[in-house]
C-alpha cells in the first residue's frame, strides 16, 4: 500500500461538496523515485472543512470513475497529510480532482473534543496484564505523522489485532500548545480508526522521553 503526503493550500468556505484540484506533484528523496515518495498539493485545506479521518476520491477531470482515494491523517490550517490507496493502475497528476467522500459503511463520529484531556479511570482491584506498547515521534510543532510513523501503526495493528482495548498518550509539555496536543491526539485516533480500530481512548498519565522529537505512545490490552 502506497503512502503519500497530501499538502493543502488555503481556499474558500466549504460548500455542498468539497472538490479540490491537484496543483502540484512533488518528488522526495533521491532517484530512483518510488511511488510512496511523492507528495501532492491541493488547492484547499481546513478552510474547506477537511478533518482527520476524511476520505477523498481521486478522479481525472471529465471521468466519472475514481482511480483511488486519499485518507487524511493530519490537518492544519494550510496543509494535511494523507495516504493514497489506488483502485486502478493510476497515480494522481497535476489537474486531477480530489472529492471529499462520506463513508456510508462507517458509523458516524463526532469531532474529538479534548480540551481539557479526559482522565483515565482509577485503578481496578483486578490484576491486569501489562499492555503492549509502542512509541511514535512527532516533528517539533507539527501535528501530522510521518510515513514511518504510519508504517509503525500498521505493523502494530497487524501484530496485535483490532480487538482488545486501545489507548494513546500524548504528553503535555511547556513548549507544546494545547491546540497542537489536541491535533496530535486527533491524528493518532483517526489513523487507528482507518486501520480498523473501533474505539480508542486518551490516557493522560505523565511520561517523558529523551529525544529532540515529541513522543506519543500507543498502548494495547488483550
Amino acid at each position: 500500500m502506497r503512502r503519500l503526503l497530501l499538502c493543502l493550500g488555503l481556499s474558500a468556505t466549504l460548500g455542498a461538496q468539497v472538490s479540490l484540484r491537484v496543483v502540484a506533484v512533488e518528488r522526495q528523496g533521491l532517484p530512483p523515485y518510488e511511488e510512496g515518495d511523492r507528495s501532492y498539493r491541493l488547492d484547499g485545506g481546513r478552510n474547506r472543512g477537511l478533518r482527520v479521518g476524511d476520505r477523498m476520491l481521486v478522479k481525472r477531470p471529465g471521468e466519472a470513475r475514481a482511480f483511488g482515494h486519499f485518507w487524511v491523517t493530519g490537518v492544519s490550517m494550510d496543509q494535511a497529510s494523507a495516504r493514497f490507496v489506488p483502485v486502478l493502475d493510476h497515480s494522481p497528476m497535476k489537474g486531477d480532482l480530489a472529492i471529499l467522500e462520506v463513508l456510508k459503511w462507517m458509523p458516524p463520529t463526532s469531532r474529538l473534543e479534548v480540551d481539557p484531556l479526559p482522565l483515565i479511570p482509577g485503578p481496578s482491584s483486578k490484576i491486569e496484564a501489562p499492555p503492549r506498547e509502542g512509541v511514535l515521534f512527532f516533528l517539533p510543532q507539527r501535528p501530522e505523522l510521518s510515513l514511518a510513523g504510519l508504517k509503525k501503526l500498521e505493523t502494530w495493528v497487524e501484530q496485535w489485532g483490532t480487538e482488545g482495548r486501545w489507548m494513546i498518550q500524548v504528553p503535555a509539555a511547556k513548549a507544546l500548545k494545547p491546540a497542537l496536543q489536541k491535533q496530535r491526539a486527533e491524528t493518532l485516533m483517526a489513523a487507528l480508526r482507518a486501520l480498523g480500530i473501533a474505539q480508542v481512548k486518551l490516557e493522560t498519565t505523565p511520561r517523558v522521553a529523551e529525544s529532540k522529537y515529541d513522543p506519543a505512545w500507543i498502548r494495547h490490552w488483550e
